[in-house]
């Protein structure tokens, strides 16, 4: 059917009345179901889905909800597609475009807001959290978290421009200086993103620590350590290192082993940022802290880095593609939700793709 409130121009467009989506109905059930196709607010855009990539998140909410998601809730966050309606007053796109969505949504009110710190919200809204997300044939973005993508940019690259930003953000709170050396902890996509992206702040090294020899293969510019097969970690990275300790250490796994291998493997004044949130009560040796002048900084989202993030992807020796290693029909999505899941020693970023027309 057309909907009288969906133009371009003076071109109606049509569209269904229903969609498939995704819905998480309890803790560990997902359920394909079909809901009307929603319609955007006056600031949003409604994108047609072509490709959405399964994040670790959305697989810990899933299992877990440990943000108490209310339920039933479309999930899924990180997507690209095509414009496919404009609500009241959205002038800065044409149905047809292509984009991909960051799906983190201040309010642009509250107080870090105002000082500029949009991505530390503290009225946050995000796609799949407290509103519908990705997993669906359509999706609404409030259009100033809508970005164009390139005409090279494939739809299951450009679904990564979140994940591309927020690692730009753990890479840039650890100032990385060329010539300093670098250590990443944990081989998983971000850990793997974050190892190339450092890679274009010119560090004489980046070292990457991980479980999985397939994952730690795929960024073959770094140093892989393999934890499991390495007696000593601490002293392996200092050997890959000439005997020094590192200048910045990127935290991309949330365990408190992670953090301690971290700070035990600075030199002075050495910076080791937190990006994964981490669970339970790491050691922190507050006296070496404290004579070797080390820093601890957390990254979390980004200070609007979509722009950034939209260099990146399109940078072709950067082939952050290729971290979209399995691409599923939607209509095989439990097959892909069980490779995400279970698939650590074949696969990183898991994307559906829906057809390009409808």
């Amino acid at each position: 059917m057309t909907h009288p409130l969906i133009h371009s121009s003076n071109n109606p467009i049509a569209r269904p009345s229903t969609m498939r989506a995704l819905q998480l109905q309890a803790i560990n059930r997902l359920v394909e179901v079909q809901l009307p196709v929603p319609d955007p607010k006056p600031d949003e855009v409604l994108v047609r889905t072509v490709a959405t990539t399964i994040c670790t998140s959305d697989l810990n909410d899933i299992a877990h909800n440990p943000f108490g998601i209310p339920l039933p809730r479309v999930m899924g966050h990180e997507g690209a597609g095509v414009v496919a309606a404009l609500g009241d007053g959205v002038t800065q796109f044409r149905v047809g475009e292509r984009v991909a969505a960051h799906p983190v949504i201040p309010c642009r009110a509250c107080e870090n807001c105002r000082r500029g710190l949009g991505h530390l919200c503290s009225n946050l809204g995000h796609l799949g959290l407290d509103r519908d997300g990705t997993f669906a044939e359509f999706f609404c973005i409030r259009a100033d978290r809508a970005r164009r993508i390139a005409p090279a940019v494939e739809f299951a690259a450009a679904a990564l421009l979140e994940p591309v930003a927020v690692c730009l953000e753990a890479v840039r709170r650890g100032r990385i200086q060329p010539g300093e050396t670098v250590l990443v902890v944990g081989d998983g996509p971000f850990g793997l993103l974050i190892a190339r992206l450092a890679s274009r702040f010119e560090p004489s090294i980046v070292i990457v620590v991980g479980r999985h020899e397939f994952r730690l293969r795929q960024v073959p510019t770094a140093i892989a350590i393999h934890e499991k097969r390495t007696p000593d970690v601490p002293r392996a990275i200092r050997e890959a290192n000439g005997g020094r300790g590192v200048d910045v250490a990127i935290l991309a796994a949330g365990s408190p082993s992670a953090l301690e291998l971290g700070m035990a493997c600075l030199r002075a004044r050495g910076r080791v940022v937190v990006f994964s949130a981490v669970q339970g009560t790491p050691s922190v040796d507050w006296f070496r802290l404290h004579t070797q002048e080390l820093e601890i900084l957390g990254a979390c989202n980004d200070e609007d880095l979509l722009e950034a993030a939209l260099e990146r992807l399109a940078d072709s020796e950067l082939r952050l593609s290729s971290l979209v290693t399995h691409r599923f029909p939607f209509a095989q999505w439990p097959e892909a939700f069980a490779l995400a899941r279970d698939g650590h020693d074949r696969a990183l970023k898991v994307a559906l793709i829906f057809p390009e027309t409808t």
